[in-house]
């Protein structure tokens, strides 16, 4: 497996629970923003792409506006999506190569 379907696989899982989730509490803006987030990860082709996703869009001043109203569990979900990310970041930043 390659390092980006790699992650794929490893944030993919995380992200469509956290979807589901907020399908479930009623939050469609909040869902379909995550849904873009995951079809910019399905799009991604090159480290650079994934980068640009943790930064612009995970990381610590993406638009995360919302979360502050998500539910108990929507808040964990996301957390667990957002634990996942930065231990892929942390991994293409110490290795260059993300596992």
């Amino acid at each position: 497996m390659n390092a980006i379907a790699n992650v794929r696989s490893q944030l993919m899982p995380l992200l469509d629970a956290l979807i589901v989730q907020l399908d479930s509490d009623g939050d469609a803006e909040s869902a379909d923003w995550f849904r873009h987030i995951g079809a910019a990860l399905e799009a991604a082709r090159e480290e650079e792409d994934l980068l640009m996703i943790f930064l612009e869009r995970l990381g610590p001043t993406g638009p995360m506006a919302n979360a502050a109203d998500f539910s108990p569990l929507a808040r964990l979900r996301l957390d667990r999506l957002l634990a996942q990310a930065q231990a892929v970041a942390f991994a293409f930043s110490a290795e260059g190569d993300p596992h």
